[in-house]
């Protein structure tokens, strides 16, 4: 008897569910957005790769738009380092306001290390974007003339150092100042000269700790041509004169 009336009662309770709801008035079950006064249209900041270690960064500026309050918050986060400026003033960590046509951008120290990316979060209202910069995967190299000249060229060489693996394939490049086509690069695991050299681009997975010899053909050299070597979009100027 019992049992019978508990299975009854489970069979009528969807019923009793929708009669107290019924009874508690309407219901909105997905209630419609309400853009706060002080919220922001929404803005984004572009990546920066490559910067030099430990360089002071600087986003690209956004405009302020789209509040109907007079001024909304913002503030910043991420790095000890991290500041934002308005309109040309100068860079603060500390929380202001804005208004609609501000100018506003982001700047923070780039990391000491290769290959590594540095955050900081600017919230204006209720709105966030994240502004990220991240340091090149080859240090400047310094080159140094070799001991041997293996006419007709001039040649220099340099250790590297960088960040390898899937996320440092590098591509490397070539030229001089007079588009002779005939600078010309070359990749050695140790001191000796290598046999294969380069004039055109090409991408190399690895060359921490490797040796790159730059060349270029001597009366080019002494006509005052400068020879470029490029790295992942960073270029060095090699000096091929004593």
């Amino acid at each position: 008897m019992k049992l019978s009336f508990f299975r009854s009662l489970l069979r009528m309770l969807p019923l009793l569910l929708l009669l107290a709801v019924a009874g508690c008035g309407e219901v909105d079950w997905f209630p419609q957005y309400v853009r706060q006064p002080t919220s922001p249209d929404p803005f984004s900041f572009a990546a920066v790769t490559g910067t030099d270690k430990g360089a002071d960064v600087t986003s690209a500026e956004i405009t302020v738009a789209g509040l109907t309050a007079a001024s909304s918050p913002i503030s910043i986060s991420g790095t000890t380092d991290s500041k934002y400026t308005i309109n040309g003033s100068t860079p603060t960590s500390s929380a202001g306001t804005v208004k609609n046509g501000d100018k506003v951008t982001v700047t923070h120290k780039a990391a000491a290390t290769l290959g590594t990316s540095t955050k900081s979060t600017l919230t204006i209202g209720d709105q966030s974007a994240d502004f990220i910069s991240t340091t090149r995967f080859v240090d400047t190299p310094s080159f140094s003339l070799t001991v041997l000249q293996p006419a007709p060229f001039r040649q220099a060489m340099a250790t590297i150092t960088s960040v390898d693996g899937a996320i440092g394939t590098h591509v490397i490049s070539i030229k001089d100042s007079v588009n002779s086509g005939l600078a010309q690069y070359g990749i050695s695991d140790n001191d000796v000269i290598p046999t294969n050299f380069a004039t055109v681009t090409q991408t190399i997975p690895f060359l921490n700790n490797r040796r790159i010899f730059i060349r270029n053909r001597s009366d080019i050299v002494d006509a005052g041509a400068v020879t470029t070597l490029t790295i992942d979009g960073a270029d060095f100027v090699v000096k091929l004169t004593p």
